[in-house]
């Protein structure tokens, strides 16, 4: 009888173990899960990231190119005032002429 109580106290081992095992494995199961529930929001923050630097310099090419074409003579206007002494900005050939003259 001493053999099957020895026998089944090492069973009795093996099983906590293992359960302790399955255990550990359901928290480690339960934080992938997690993860792959944030994956989506942390790959829309880095392309975010990435996305910004291309963004702002998409945005100051618009702005040069809005300065330097005919349809904003508004903004044209505003650099074309000046204050005594203060070097008159001009975009393109006609005004630099003028200046010249």
């Amino acid at each position: 009888m001493q053999q099957s109580t020895g026998h089944s106290e090492a069973s009795d081992a093996e099983l906590k173990r293992l359960r302790a095992r399955v255990q550990e494995l359901e928290a480690n199961v339960a934080d992938y899960e997690a993860l792959l529930e944030e994956l989506p929001d942390l790959f829309e923050r880095k392309f975010q990231q990435r996305l910004e630097p291309l963004l702002e310099r998409y945005r100051l090419l618009a702005q040069a190119q809005d300065l330097h074409s005919p349809q904003a003579p508004l903004q044209k206007a505003a650099l074309r005032w000046s204050w005594p002494r203060v070097r008159r900005i001009s975009f393109n050939n006609q005004d630099s002429e003028q200046n010249a003259a």
